[in-house]
This record gives C-alpha cells, structure tokens and sequence, in this order.
C-alpha cells in the first residue's frame, strides 16, 4: 500500500470511529450512569465559566459577600449558562464548552464505572488520562494569561492576551475533540457488547 492510500484510510478510519463516538454518546444518553453526571458537571462547570469570565472580581465579591450576596452571585451564574444577561456570542461559547467537557466527562465516568465492574482496568491509564486532558477551562485562558503576560511584556501584554488565548481555546477544543473521540468510541463499544450479552443470555434462556 502506497504512502498516500495508507495516509487516507487511516484518516477513513478516524472519521468512521469519530461517527461511532458520536452514535456511543447518544446511546449513552438512554443510561442513568451517563445522564447523572452528565447534568451535574454541565451545570457545575457552567456557573464556573460564567464566574470565571468577570476575571478574579467575581470570586472575590463570592469570597466576601454575605450569604444572600453569594447565592444571588451564584443564581446569575447558573442563570448565564441560558443565555440571561449575556450576548449571544459569550452565551454560545460557554454553553458549549459545558456541553462538550460534561459529555466527555460523563462518558469517562461512564466508561470507568463499567471496566472498574468488570474488573477489567487495563484502560485505566487511557481514562486517566482522558481525564486530564478533558478537564482543561479554555474560557479561563484570559484571565490566566492576563496577570502573566503584563508582568513579562508590560502594558502591550494585553494586547497578546486575546490572540494567545484563542489558539489555546482551539488547542483545548481539538484535544477535546480527540479525547471524545477515543472515549466515546469505548463507550460504543461497551453499549455493543452489553447488549450482545443480553441477547445471548435470552437466546440461552430459551
């Protein structure tokens, strides 16, 4: 097989097991082990976007706030995950970036409750890992990057910032994009094989 062919079915390859990933997540919504964390982390992670866009001022007034300050700072978090007092365009991102962390979250969470049950953790290491790279806040570049950047390069630091913090937030939604990939494509093959035990065990049955 010559270089090219074997370069594009590998490629034919990485997109038939991205479709699976994709066909895995939406079986796994039909699982109580997938919704549950699945609505905790997105809403959790949801508020904590919307947190972390108002910089370190909104965990601060959070830190100092009587306990009916906190909860309304708070209430405006979760309700900026709809869209309430945000443009359309910060709205969107943060909605799906909890989207995408939640899922592959879940599925991680999912995948793990399966092999720990089965004791079968030799993907252990993979699922760790998955987790790892999952959990990164693209959001949170700027506010990461502001206080660094500055101290380095002074006031022009700033104007860095923006363009530093895009190519991190397409960096961290193509890792995403293949962490999904790896561990939807297991959760897949999982669903597979559940049901294929279960049609056997009813086959044996009769």
């Amino acid at each position: 097989m010559s270089g090219g062919k074997k370069f594009y079915s590998m490629i034919q390859r990485w997109f038939d097991e991205l479709k699976l990933a994709f066909y895995g997540a939406i079986l796994a919504t039909k699982k109580k082990r997938f919704l549950i964390p699945f609505f905790v982390i997105f809403f959790v992670f949801g508020m904590l976007l919307n947190l972390l866009t108002g910089g370190s001022a909104a965990f601060s007034l959070l830190a100092h706030a009587n306990f009916g300050g906190k909860m309304m700072i708070l209430r405006d978090a979760f309700l900026g995950i709809f869209g309430v007092n945000r443009n359309f365009i910060d709205w969107f991102f943060i909605f799906f970036m909890s989207l995408l962390q939640a899922t592959i979250l879940s599925l991680v969470i999912f995948v793990y409750k399966y092999r720990k049950d089965s004791t079968n953790l030799q993907n252990a290491g993979i699922i760790t890992g998955l987790i790892v790279l999952s959990s990164g806040c693209p959001t949170c570049g700027t506010t990461i990057l502001a206080p660094v950047l500055v101290s380095i390069a002074g006031s022009s630091g700033m104007a860095m910032v923006g363009t530093v913090s895009w190519i991190l937030t397409l960096a961290s939604i193509v890792i995403a994009l293949f962490a999904f990939k790896k561990v939807g494509f297991e959760t897949y093959a999982i669903i597979m094989e559940e049901r294929y035990k279960k049609k056997k065990g009813t086959k044996d049955g009769n």
